[in-house]
C-alpha cells in the first residue's frame, strides 16, 4: 500500500534547507535546489560511458524545462516568472539566472549552441580561511564522498570547512581565489602600462573645444562637494594634471556607442582644451576607472551589511572582469514581488568578496545589519 501524506511549503522547505545545509532563506534555498538539480543533470550526461567516445554535453532547453518543473512543484508561486505579459518586459527568470551564475562560478561550461558540459571539481582557498569555496559540477554527494566534507550551500554556492585539507588529494584539487577569478597584473602596474602605452600614441590636438567633452575627476567633484565621478569639462575651471579618460557628454553622443579617449588638458584664460589625445578601447575603461581611483586618492567604497549567517550589498558597483564573477555568489529575494538591486551572500563568502574588491582598490566597509 502507498500512504500519499500532503506536506506543507513550511515543511517541505524545512527538509531541502537540512538536505542542503542551506541558510535560513527561502530565496537561496531556492537558488540551491535549482542549481543541484542542473548539476546532476550536467554531471550526469559528462560522466564517460563505455560505449561513448567523449563526454555528452545538455543542452539549455532540456535543462530550463527539467527545472521549470521543480520550480513549479515546490515553489509554484514562481513557477511563471519567465513568462512575458503582454505589453509588459520579461520578468527575469531565477533558473536561467542560476544556469548562467553556474557557468560564471566555473561550475559548468558552454561549449556553445546552448550546450553545457561538466567542469572539475576545485576547491576555492582564500588566504588564512578554512572556509573554501567548491567549484564543479559534481553534485553534493560526489563532493561528500571526494573530500569528505560536508557542504554548506546558500544559491549557485557551496562551501567547504577544513576537513576538506585532511583528504590525501585536497592539494591537488585547491586553487586560490586570484587563480579562481582569473590572474591580472596589479592594478597599480596596468594602468601605469595602459597608460603608458596610449601616451605613445597620442595625436597633438593643441587646442582644440573640448566643451563637449566631460571627464572623470571624481577628485574635482570631491573638491566641489558633489556626487559623482564624470564632470563636464566647462565645470572644472582649474587646470587637470596628468593624463585624463574623458568622452562626449550624453547629449553630444549615443550612449550606446560613446568612444572614450585619454587625454592631456591645456588650461588657458580659464578654460580646458585639448592639449593630446588617444582613443582607448571601450572594453578597458572600466577597470581603468578603478586604477585611475587609486592614482587619484578617490577609491571608491562600498557598504557591507553583515547580518550574521548572511550579508549583503544594496547596490552592487558594475565590475570589470573577471572580478564581477563574485556576484555570482550571491542571490537576490526572490520572494518579493519585484527583486531590487540588493544581493546577498552566505556569510563565507566574504573573504572572496573582499579580496576581489581590494583588486580595484575598492574599500569595503562592513557594518551591522539595523533593525530599526
Amino acid at each position: 500500500m502507498i500512504t500519499v501524506t500532503q506536506r506543507s511549503a513550511e515543511n517541505i522547505e524545512s527538509s531541502l534547507s537540512h538536505s542542503w545545509h542551506c541558510v535560513a532563506d527561502s530565496s537561496a534555498l531556492m537558488g540551491t535546489t535549482i542549481a543541484e538539480h542542473l548539476r546532476a543533470m550536467i554531471y550526469g550526461a559528462s560522466v564517460p560511458r563505455r560505449a561513448a567516445s567523449a563526454a555528452r554535453t545538455v543542452h539549455t532547453t532540456r535543462l530550463m524545462a527539467s527545472v521549470r518543473r521543480i520550480v513549479e512543484l515546490t515553489w509554484p508561486r514562481h513557477a511563471r516568472r519567465a513568462a512575458t505579459l503582454e505589453g509588459q518586459a520579461a520578468t527575469p527568470d531565477i533558473c536561467s539566472i542560476i544556469l548562467q551564475n553556474l557557468g560564471t562560478l566555473g561550475d559548468a561550461v558552454d561549449t556553445g549552441q546552448g550546450q553545457w558540459i561538466a567542469a572539475p571539481l576545485r576547491i576555492v582557498a582564500p588566504a588564512d580561511c578554512a572556509i573554501c569555496l567548491v567549484v564543479g559540477a559534481a553534485p553534493i554527494p560526489v563532493v561528500r564522498q571526494v573530500t569528505g566534507a560536508d557542504v554548506a550551500c546558500a544559491g549557485a554556492a557551496r562551501f567547504v570547512g577544513s576537513a576538506v585539507f585532511r583528504t590525501p588529494n585536497s592539494g591537488d584539487l585547491t586553487q586560490s581565489v586570484d587563480a579562481w577569478l582569473g590572474e591580472k597584473q596589479p592594478l597599480a602596474e596596468w594602468t601605469a602600462q595602459i597608460l603608458s602605452a596610449h601616451e605613445a600614441r597620442m595625436e597633438v590636438l593643441e587646442g582644440v573645444s573640448a566643451e563637449q567633452l566631460e571627464v572623470y575627476a571624481p577628485e574635482v567633484l570631491r573638491n566641489q562637494k558633489r556626487p559623482g565621478r564624470w564632470i563636464a569639462v566647462g565645470q572644472i575651471g582649474r587646470p587637470l594634471d596628468d593624463v585624463r579618460l574623458c568622452q562626449p557628454q550624453d547629449r553630444f553622443a549615443r550612449s550606446y556607442d560613446k568612444p572614450h579617449y585619454l587625454a592631456h588638458f591645456v588650461f588657458r584664460n580659464g578654460a580646458l582644451s585639448l592639449g593630446r589625445c588617444a582613443e582607448i578601447n571601450r572594453e578597458l575603461t572600466l577597470r581603468l576607472r578603478f586604477g585611475l581611483d587609486a592614482l587619484l586618492s578617490t577609491p571608491r567604497k562600498l557598504i557591507i551589511v553583515n547580518a550574521g549567517e548572511t550579508f549583503w550589498i544594496d547596490r552592487p558597483l558594475t565590475l570589470p572582469e573577471p572580478e564581477e564573477r563574485i556576484y555570482a555568489l550571491g542571490w537576490k529575494e526572490w520572494s518579493a514581488a519585484e527583486p531590487d538591486e540588493k544581493l546577498i551572500f552566505h556569510r563565507n563568502a566574504l573573504p572572496i568578496v573582499t579580496h576581489a574588491l581590494q583588486r580595484l582598490s575598492i574599500i569595503p566597509s562592513i557594518t551591522p545589519r539595523s533593525f530599526s
